[in-house]
């Protein structure tokens, strides 16, 4: 069994939780509706042996207890907007993720990462000009909301394109 991609890290990951809900913060400070979601698992999809793909992107699984919370915050709101802060470190890209709906004021926020070893078939897959997208649900598959990101770049290491070409 593979360790955690976690399992190893330096202090980064509680660094990025920590932004996180810093950035959270100050979106509650402005009154906006707030909902911020710590990850059980991300993965970069499809993976090696994927035989369908789904979507290109990432898989992120949270919670069954903050999932709901999710969707109340999602109801009857239009997401508009995202930005995403990064760091590559150790094989590990590090992300904080806000997605907004603007109008209504409401944001979601996500601290991820990934393993880098786990992005061929991605990045491969964004440079051919597939759409990225990041799911989001509980432990249910069947349970999930998409974000779409015309612009995948915020959420990808700098040299990725470089890295597809490989």
């Amino acid at each position: 069994m593979d360790k955690h991609p976690l399992s190893e890290s330096s202090n980064t990951w509680e660094t990025v939780v920590e932004e996180c809900e810093a950035l959270a913060d100050d979106y509650r400070e402005r009154d906006w509706d707030v909902v911020v979601a710590i990850p059980g698992d991300v993965v970069p999809v499809p993976g090696t042996g994927d035989s369908v793909v789904e979507h290109v992107g990432l898989d992120v699984v949270v919670g069954d207890d903050i999932y709901p919370d999710i969707e109340s915050a999602l109801d009857g709101v239009t997401i508009d907007e995202y930005e995403a802060f990064r760091a590559v470190k150790g094989g590990l890209v590090y992300l904080t993720l806000v997605v907004r709906a603007t109008e209504d004021e409401v944001a979601l926020c996500f601290p991820l990462y990934y393993r880098l070893a786990e992005t061929d078939r991605m990045f491969s897959l964004l440079k051919e000009g597939e759409t990225m997208k990041t799911r989001v649900h509980p432990l249910d598959p069947e349970k999930g909301v998409e974000f779409v990101h015309e612009d995948p770049d915020p959420l990808l290491p700098p040299d990725w394109d470089a890295k597809a070409d490989e």
